[in-house]
């Protein structure tokens, strides 16, 4: 049934074109067959007719064509990505209800490709967020996508390397060969890498299948695990180094225990020297043992520190005091170099007199008799800094970060020798750091070294 407008204008339309060539072909009989003499007034009736029949074709034609005009631009609009072109709704026939279904779709498009755009931006700011570096990979092994964590991790800018092959942005061929795997096997690979370039790193590396059933590729995840390996080394490094601390002293002391119970105990010349030894090595046995248990809560927090001022003047003087004697045996100067200047820093009393003895100790023992310590501290944007320098024999270039390390020595031999447990520098590091400070070492072997901290002033 011919119910639309649509229908009705194409049929006025055809039917004024009919009827207006029934009316012309009408007349011109007419004319020709019984009055010939009224050809000027038929002619003139045939034009009016022809423009009559022309002005009603043309309404119907444009009132047609027009919308339609105005459906293929918004159409164009919407293939150029313009969703937010609305046709005007003009008439409720077909072309309107086509207006309709044309602007519901530009909407619905409009939405899904703002709904895409966000997604993709929350994706891209997990995935550039994220301490893990991922790469994604295709079935040629053609970079889809990488992070800023990966690019960090292997010196790329990540836009630059997509559509390059994996082997041309990682120079691993275990690397390739594990996606190689992957996209062969669909399966996951778990491997270990070594990145050797600038920095030295451990990489635990994930590679899996993408899960898409259209695209072929693989996900590569990336984790830098050179600072859990450096831990688990210094932590192995620990346990070896206690159990050799612990031993030494316990040997000794079993040895000479077990000297005494065989008869050495009725032997007045040998009785006290092994019953001094015993004393000696029982000493650095607990040395040993407090020096480790402060370490223990100052790493783990577990001593509670009252920051408070402190003149660090009295500290000082009362920690050359304190040493002044065993620096004169050796024939030591063991002296401040500008005197007793006030200077206040906030520190716990109890804490900086440890870091100040375990430095002046330390700068007395290593020093050769005959040798200098001296000791100074002035003001540095809004920190103290603290001195003690000494003319003992230095510390090699390639040691000197490792000397605030637990139990690393420069001179194991001499160290023990001397009754160092090797964890007097670490102490201090740590305490230093929990008073909001910073503690340092300058040194050239055969002239001595001078030992710093820095805390903040009151």
């Amino acid at each position: 049934m011919l119910r639309s407008r649509l229908y009705w204008k194409l049929f006025l339309a055809v039917f004024g074109l009919v009827a207006s060539a029934s009316a012309i072909t009408a007349a011109l009989g007419y004319r020709w067959r019984d009055q010939p003499d009224m050809g000027g007034q038929l002619t003139v009736l045939v034009i009016g007719l022809l423009l009559v029949a022309a002005a009603i074709t043309y309404l119907i034609v444009r009132s047609l064509v027009v919308p339609l005009l105005t459906l293929r631009r918004a159409a164009q609009a919407i293939t150029d990505g313009d969703y937010e072109h609305r046709v005007p709704v003009r008439s409720s026939d077909e072309l309107g209800s086509l207006a309709r279904s044309l602007n519901q779709v530009s909407q619905d498009l409009g939405q899904q490709l703002t709904e895409l755009r966000n997604s993709d931006e929350r994706q891209a700011a997990v995935l550039g967020g994220m301490v893990e570096g991922v790469v994604a990979v295709d079935d040629n092994h053609c970079v889809l996508f990488a992070n800023a964590a990966a690019g960090k991790l292997f010196g790329f800018l990540p836009p630059s390397v997509v559509g390059r092959r994996l082997l041309e942005v990682i120079r691993d061929h275990t690397l390739d060969a594990a996606v190689a795997e992957v996209l062969n096997t669909r399966q996951s690979q778990a491997i270990e890498l070594e990145w050797n370039v600038d920095t030295p790193r451990i990489l635990a590396v994930q590679v899996t299948p993408l899960p898409s059933a259209v695209d072929i590729g693989a996900v590569i995840v990336l984790h830098d695990n050179s600072e859990l390996r450096r831990l688990e080394t210094i932590r192995q490094e620990f346990i070896a180094n206690v159990s050799h601390e612990l031993k030494t002293p316990l040997s000794s002391i079993m040895a000479y225990t077990e000297t005494l119970q065989r008869g050495a105990l009725d032997d007045p010349e040998h009785r006290e020297q092994f019953l001094n030894r015993i004393a000696e090595q029982g000493e650095r046995l607990n040395n040993l043992i407090q020096d480790m248990l402060s370490l223990a809560r100052i790493e783990t927090a577990q001593q509670q520190f009252e920051i408070v001022t402190v003149e660090l003047a009295d500290v000082v003087r009362r920690c050359i005091d304190d040493y002044s004697r065993q620096a004169a045996a050796k024939s030591v100067a063991l002296q401040p170099v500008d005197g007793f200047p006030s200077a206040k820093v906030r520190a716990d009393e109890e804490g900086l007199r440890v870091i100040c003895n375990n430095l002046i100790d330390n700068a007395v023992k290593y020093t050769p008799d005959g040798g200098r310590v001296d000791v100074e501290w002035r003001s540095i944007n809004g920190h103290v800094r603290i001195e003690v320098a000494d003319t003992g024999p230095g510390i090699p270039r390639s040691e000197v970060a490792r000397v605030f390390e637990r139990f690393y020595r420069v001179d194991k031999a001499r160290s023990r020798e001397l009754g160092s447990t090797g964890l007097g520098l670490s102490i201090v590091k740590h305490l230093v750091q929990s008073f909001g400070g910073t503690a340092g070492v300058e040194s050239q072997l055969g002239q001595g070294s001078r030992f710093w901290v820095e805390l903040p002033a009151a």
